[in-house]
């Protein structure tokens, strides 16, 4: 009966064994899901109060477009208002922008309501897009924290 006893005792101490380290691993993962979802928590949080609206008057791309006189290319300003709920900050490196579906290069990004670098909730700033080429029917892209506005015009070179 000793022996049955003694068996019983070193199962007993295995399953033990087994469970701590079971359960110390499945701490560690759940700790590291727990993190992964605060991280992706603040990521959305921001997507969700960014919101941007262009205002720029797509009938008047005469006031859009104008020749680059240092390359080849074109200058796109366009008017683009945040209409969420947080602050972005007024810098060519928080706002990206699409001309004709090709990323181009954001060279300003100016408020023109204040004079201030923070862009706050119902400021307006002219964002200057770096381009290749615009001619006929022009699509632009604006994107600030993945919430993007579009404004398509058509524009012709004159020159």
């Amino acid at each position: 009966m000793a022996s049955v006893s003694a068996t019983h005792l070193i199962m007993f101490i295995g399953s033990l064994v087994i469970a701590s380290a079971v359960a110390g691993t499945v701490v560690m993962e759940v700790g590291e899901v727990s993190d992964s979802i605060e991280m992706r928590g603040g990521t959305v949080s921001d997507e969700i109060e960014t919101d941007i609206a262009i205002i720029s008057d797509e009938s008047q791309p005469d006031a859009m477009v104008e020749n680059d006189t240092t390359s080849d290319g074109y200058n796109v300003s366009v008017l683009v208002k945040n209409v969420g709920s947080k602050d972005v900050p007024a810098d060519p490196s928080a706002v990206d922008a699409l001309v004709d579906g090709t990323y181009s290069t954001v060279t300003a990004v100016e408020r023109v309501d204040a004079d201030t670098n923070t862009w706050n909730p119902g400021g307006v700033v002219e964002v200057t897009i770096s381009t290749a080429d615009v001619s006929g029917d022009t699509e632009v892209v604006v994107l600030v924290n993945d919430d993007e506005d579009t404004i398509t015009f058509y524009w012709e070179d004159d020159a």
